[in-house]
């Protein structure tokens, strides 16, 4: 494919921002670890910033991690956007950001795949200064710099050796610096020692360290009260009015958020999909008077019930008294609050968000929570389905 060959722009103030703490993070006693705060999308420096200001930012942060060493904190925000990322600096940034990590772990390879297959058709020119020492590879694409921690991994990446060379052989889309960097990737791994085989570009990372933090359960006793959620108003795909108890007591519900507008075809489309699929999943499993699933929007101004409907319905979406979509008319605040979204908002819309879905036990009380990383319909169900089995009071827990 062919990139943008404009001269980058000169370091702006969002950019100059990001290396003003990486400075105060190289100087810090526990480096690189307070630069995990910054990649929250709750912290204060993501209000009222631009989407492409927060990507400019967070590429630049997690780029920093290549030299500052990658903790354990931030391995899951790098996962998160190879996986599901479509912005260059972004996946560039988490690609280099992997190359921080103590050890070169051949299970970071489906997710390196992954991110090549979300940025071939958007891969571009990016920069890295993180104010260290000069970058020689700078400027580079996000491509490159996937294929340089492929490169990085040698003889870890064995396993991907086929699928590499087919794509050097076949894929005449990629730019010549990508194509450069996957030989060199390619050279790098060929003349590594061979080591024991692999699983590879089909597998799930399983890293207790991520599912430990993407994952999060509460148990009976200690289920996240409802608190001051009773204030909270919503309005439906048909423009029915519900409080919050109406909307989600009586039965354990699926609870994801999204909204119309975003433009990451791996986020918000997805997810939605993906409900309708758990939809059909639950219908299946004869658990459909047991269990309700929902959605709510991030962007309660815009999405009004008729968007809404159109919205799932053109991704397959059922809608009847237990599959809603809502929008909150009052209390967004204490919902966002309440659930810990990791949303944050621009002058006029998401500037940034994580894929989060919820199930709620029957009383409306949080008791699984996914978080950035993609989550598996089965996965889901199952843990929905040990909620409905529990007795009303709660008496046996769930969990992992």
């Amino acid at each position: 494919m062919v990139v943008s060959t404009q001269p980058l722009p000169e370091r702006d103030a969002t950019v100059a921002e990001a290396i003003a703490f990486i400075d105060a993070a190289r100087r810090a006693p526990a480096r690189g670890v307070s630069l995990v705060e910054l990649l929250s999308e709750r912290h204060p420096w993501y209000q009222g910033k631009s989407s492409a200001a927060t990507a400019r930012f967070r590429g630049t942060v997690l780029a920093a991690f290549e030299e500052l060493g990658l903790p354990d904190g931030a391995l899951l925000y790098a996962i998160e956007e190879l996986e599901s990322g479509r912005t260059a600096h972004l996946v560039g940034g988490a690609a280099r950001a992997l190359r921080g990590l103590d050890t070169r772990e051949r299970r970071i390879m489906p997710f390196l795949f992954k991110a090549i297959w979300n940025v071939r058709s958007a891969d571009d020119v990016v920069a890295f200064d993180t104010g260290g020492a000069p970058d020689s590879r700078s400027p580079t694409t996000a491509l490159e710099e996937v294929f340089r921690t492929f490169e990085w991994l040698g003889p870890n990446a064995t396993a991907a050796l086929r699928e590499l060379e087919a794509m050097h052989r076949d894929d005449s889309a990629l730019s010549a610096g990508a194509r450069a960097a996957l030989a060199r990737a390619i050279a790098a791994i060929r003349d590594a020692e061979p080591v024991a085989p692999s699983s590879c570009c089909g597998a799930d990372l399983d890293d207790e360290t991520l599912e430990g933090e993407a994952v999060q359960t509460w148990t009976p006793g200690s289920r996240r009260s409802v608190g001051t959620l009773d204030a909270v108003a919503f309005e439906d795909q048909d423009g029915r009015v519900l409080a919050y108890g109406e909307a989600f007591r009586g039965r354990p519900t699926v609870v994801a958020f999204f909204y119309t507008r975003c433009d990451n075809p791996n986020k918000c489309s997805l997810t939605v999909t993906k409900m309708a699929r758990l939809q059909g999943a639950i219908s299946r499993a004869g658990l459909g008077d047991r269990l309700a699933t929902a959605a709510i929007t991030y962007d309660p101004g815009f999405d009004l019930p008729a968007r809404l409907r159109s919205y799932g319905t053109q991704r397959g979406v059922q809608f009847d008294e237990r599959n809603r979509f809502l929008r909150s008319t009052l209390g967004f605040e204490a919902l966002r609050e309440h659930f810990g979204l990791g949303v944050a908002f621009g002058p006029a819309l998401v500037n940034r968000h994580r894929i989060e879905l919820f199930i709620l036990h029957e009383q409306g009380r949080i008791a699984v929570a996914f978080a950035r990383l993609q989550w598996n319909v089965d996965d889901v169900l199952g843990r929905a389905a040990m909620l409905a089995a529990v007795p009303p009071d709660g008496a046996h827990a769930h969990g992992t």
